[in-house]
């Protein structure tokens, strides 16, 4: 029972979490505030909204592809979509979106990919998007300061809190390119600290997990750096899913029939706001996500219809990729499952 529980922490947690906001929005009589605001917004601009999610998965689903084809080893655009589901679902429900990843190799490892070539690509995958998310975010946030200290003021630690964690982990994964022994210190050092301060438990195996995973990240990189038209392509496609993805917030804003602020200054904001939650340990960052949507944009969107941007916003950037991602894991799955039983089948026969 206790590990059926911790198994589905994470979706838990969110459930948990949508009920407490739920609550507390009734309480403060804001839902129907919320719902009054919802009746006001323009279905073009939803749907264009709509329409960001599914080219931000069709562009993380084509990156894949290229890649794998790249590296002799070509999969569908249906067992691409599986690949993606199962990574934005179990993203969203653990912390740091920290099984994303894993299940994914898994996934592929199920169609055939080798682990070393799966882990490969979606390592590579990761390190693109992070490194687009803070380039765009720095080149904007830096074009905008003005702007942002201006809207932020107090707040402006939890951006620089963010760009800490996200180019440390970028520096950690750099690190593993030349075999040195500076980030199996730094590994073990960090482990130590969470032994001593007992979040950590059977702290070797712990260490030998950071090995792997190091290793795995070395491995992705020398073999990308080997071809570097491959690193370009990865690199431009991680750039239009982080603008697809972060014009969510755009689209909301219009939606709402709004135009004070420019396009720049919503794209900027967004990416402000998801590289500060970055460093937030839980599911989705359920809360730090919704708190921080009303901080960022306070100002921005009228003060009457401020929760219900946010609502309409955290639906689309992350309820909307768990459901969709559950979707197209099942279908994916299922079509797998027939199609085994049918070569099964034709065996035995």
């Amino acid at each position: 029972m206790r590990e059926r529980i911790k198994k589905y922490a994470g979706a838990l947690y969110i459930a948990l979490m949508t009920v407490v906001v739920v609550v507390v929005l009734s309480c403060t009589n804001e839902l129907e505030q919320i719902f009054e605001a919802f009746g006001q917004m323009e279905t073009r601009w939803l749907l264009a909204a709509g329409g960001c999610i599914v080219l931000y998965l069709l562009l993380r689903m084509a990156t894949m592809r290229y890649y794998l084809t790249r590296h002799g080893w070509k999969i569908s655009w249906r067992e691409a979509a599986g690949v993606t589901g199962t990574g934005q679902f179990y993203s969203a429900i653990t912390p740091s979106s920290s099984g994303g990843q894993p299940m994914q190799v898994l996934w592929l490892h199920r169609q055939g990919v080798p682990v070393s070539l799966g882990t490969a690509c979606i390592s590579v995958k990761f390190l693109s998007f992070q490194a687009s998310v803070l380039l765009l975010g720095g080149v904007l946030g830096l074009s905008k300061w003005r702007m942002v200290e201006a809207q932020l003021y107090g707040f402006r630690w939890l951006v620089v809190l963010g760009y800490v964690v996200n180019a440390g982990l970028l520096v950690a994964v750099a690190l593993t390119i030349p075999r040195s022994n500076v980030l199996d210190r730094l590994s073990r050092w960090a482990v130590g600290i969470g032994a001593r301060l007992r979040l950590v438990k059977h702290s070797e195996e712990v260490c030998e997990r950071f090995q792997s995973a190091i290793a795995d990240y070395r491995d992705a990189l020398q073999m990308l750096f080997r071809r570097p038209l491959d690193a370009v392509v990865v690199f431009l496609l991680s750039m239009l899913q982080v603008i697809a993805y972060m014009s969510v917030a755009l689209c909301l804003y219009r939606a709402f029939g709004l135009s004070g602020a420019g396009n720049s200054d919503i794209l900027t904001l967004q990416l402000l706001l998801f590289i500060a939650a970055a460093f937030v340990p839980l599911p989705g960052a359920a809360g730090a996500q919704e708190s921080g949507f009303c901080v960022f944009f306070r100002g921005i969107f009228p003060e009457e219809s401020l929760m219900a941007a946010m609502v309409c916003w955290r639906f689309f950037s992350y309820y909307l990729l768990l459901v969709g991602g559950l979707v197209m894991m099942a279908v994916a799955g299922f079509r797998r499952r027939n199609r085994d039983e049918a070569a099964e089948n034709k065996n035995i026969s």
